[in-house]
């Protein structure tokens, strides 16, 4: 259990500081600090990200929905024949 746990804690540390080097070295390259390329990732470009896949799985469902209404229910229950 011992060698799981610093197996874990070893993995977060390394996670933390890619992600650390990445938003350093993205500031960088924008000409910005870490801070502002934090806070444009974190504040900015996640939640869009995050906004824009709940709008593309609403379209899917109306999508779907609409198939089903015009196919019938009885064709996607059926099983496939062996």
């Amino acid at each position: 259990m011992t060698t799981l746990l610093h197996l874990l804690s070893h993995l977060a540390h390394v996670a933390y500081w890619y992600c650390c080097d990445f938003m350093v070295n993205l500031g960088n390259l924008t000409h910005s600090s870490y801070y502002e390329a934090n806070t444009w990732v974190l504040l900015v470009l996640l939640p869009g990200l995050l906004a824009l896949l709940i709008g593309v799985r609403v379209v899917q469902w109306f999508q779907l929905r609409q198939l089903r209404r015009r196919v019938g229910q009885r064709a996607f229950h059926q099983r496939p024949a062996c």
